[in-house]
């Protein structure tokens, strides 16, 4: 099964990036990621076997991280100017950094393989008919309160993927 370990994002964000999707992602050539699915990626897992997928509830059930908030600051193409993939883009938090260090430890411990690139995390909202979506920087504040981890299943559809949530651990 394929896993992967995210922040969700809440209802009132959501309906933000809608509007922001509405006039940058509006021709007929562009697709946006739906409500729904859209999240903030911490580790993508892979394909895992049912032990292993076990393994990773435990090791997001045992994660000791206290809530706090993200910014989000700009929207742009992601993850570089030549990519149709248009992204939100949080501020840098040290929050975010340590629960990420400490997920990392975690699943090396757990036995799962190290990631070699350095995290840059970000939304995907869609797909750019072109290449050429100039980065707007976000003239409104977009709080994303962190309160919750998920490990996730995904399932790829011909229709798009389908997540399931395997674990889910409220932040203290």
């Amino acid at each position: 099964m394929r896993l992967f370990i995210a922040l969700t994002l809440t209802e009132t964000v959501n309906q933000l990036l809608d509007d922001i999707c509405q006039q940058r992602l509006n021709d007929t050539n562009s697709s946006q990621v739906p409500a729904q699915r859209r999240h903030l990626t911490l580790r993508f897992l892979g394909e895992q076997t049912a032990e292993q997928a076990a393994i990773a509830v435990q090791i997001v059930q045992a994660l000791r991280v206290k809530k706090f908030d993200l910014s989000l600051k700009a929207v742009e193409q992601f993850p570089a100017r030549e990519s149709r993939t248009v992204a939100a883009i949080p501020e840098y938090s040290t929050s975010l950094m340590a629960l990420y260090q400490q997920l990392s430890a975690s699943l090396a411990a757990g036995g799962f393989e190290s990631v070699q690139r350095g995290f840059r995390p970000h939304i995907t909202l869609g797909k750019a008919a072109r290449t050429s979506v100039t980065k707007i920087d976000l003239e409104i504040d977009i709080c994303l309160p962190v309160r919750h981890i998920v490990l996730f299943q995904s399932q790829l559809t011909a229709s798009g993927p389908l997540y399931s949530p395997l674990a889910t651990v409220n932040l203290r």
